[in-house]
């Protein structure tokens, strides 16, 4: 398992794809810190400091950057596959198609977190250039810590996602457009069940987000709905991979290719 994650990994490493993800974290902080500069004086925040722009990054990250990147990345990776019919030789090696995509999902989640790790850097780059206050150890290391367990969080909630358009040829990056707008679902439930229970509201709740500073809801999220919620996305894809099957397209190839050898050797004899 751990050699197919290096190999995974190192897919990834030439995916051009990857940039697009870069670029979008690293905008992040810089849109929001922009936000307040354009706006009209009168509804600028005349107290924004670092602890507002990571809350924002936060928040950035999980509602639009974030979902776009993981899904479109990696569905990318179990899209390729069978965009460069390589499907046929790695159903070859003694390993179950379910684990092939979980190898694919686990280099997905690392890649979430040196995401985070890389968003925490760039936040921090940003607010010293922009000379914005309350820059200390202690704050980077609390919001840090957010930031990185906010796009984990968030990486479980685009798991389904990934599984699913990753194995439809080419219909990666509509699913990286339809989870954005699943993650801008997020300002629509300000109460009730969905709240907390919404993947994408749970990924920011179990991150320890104030939801409702920042999305207006009325009421305090509750963990154990927050929990239900994510608990129902893992199921989800535990399913997805049970039930995920080679094309079989792949799987006419191989056994095409076994019959040709079968031939060769009797013709050898």
């Amino acid at each position: 398992m751990w050699k197919m994650i290096q190999t995974e990994w190192w897919k990834l490493r030439r995916c051009q794809i990857l940039l697009v993800g870069i670029v979008a974290l690293a905008l992040c902080p810089v849109v929001q810190y922009g936000s307040q500069l354009i706006v009209n004086p009168e509804i600028r925040d005349p107290n924004y400091d670092m602890l507002h722009l990571f809350a924002n990054v936060v928040w950035g990250n999980t509602q639009v950057f974030l979902p776009i990147s993981l899904v479109m990345i990696g569905g990318w990776l179990i899209d390729r596959e069978n965009t460069h019919d390589t499907m046929k030789n790695l159903l070859t090696v003694p390993v179950s198609y379910p684990k092939l995509l979980g190898g694919k999902l686990a280099v997905t989640g690392l890649l979430s977190l040196l995401f985070g790790l890389y968003s925490v850097a760039v936040t921090v780059l940003t607010g010293t250039l922009a000379g914005l206050p309350g820059l200390t150890p202690g704050m980077i290391l609390q919001q840090g810590g957010q930031v990185v367990a906010a796009a984990l969080t968030t990486f479980l909630v685009c798991m389904p996602m990934i599984l699913i358009f990753g194995q439809m040829r080419g219909a990666y990056l509509g699913g990286s457009i339809l989870t954005f707008f699943l993650g801008y679902c997020i300002l629509f439930f300000k109460s009730g069940f969905l709240l907390s229970a919404y993947p994408f509201s749970a990924a920011l709740v179990l991150a320890g987000f104030d939801m409702q500073e920042y999305n207006g809801a009325t009421e305090a999220p509750s963990i154990p709905l927050a929990l239900l919620g994510m608990t129902a996305v893992i199921v989800l894809t535990a399913v997805i991979l049970a039930f995920s099957r080679p094309s079989s397209k792949a799987g006419s190839t191989k056994k095409k290719k076994a019959g040709g050898r079968r031939q060769a050797r009797r013709k050898t004899r």
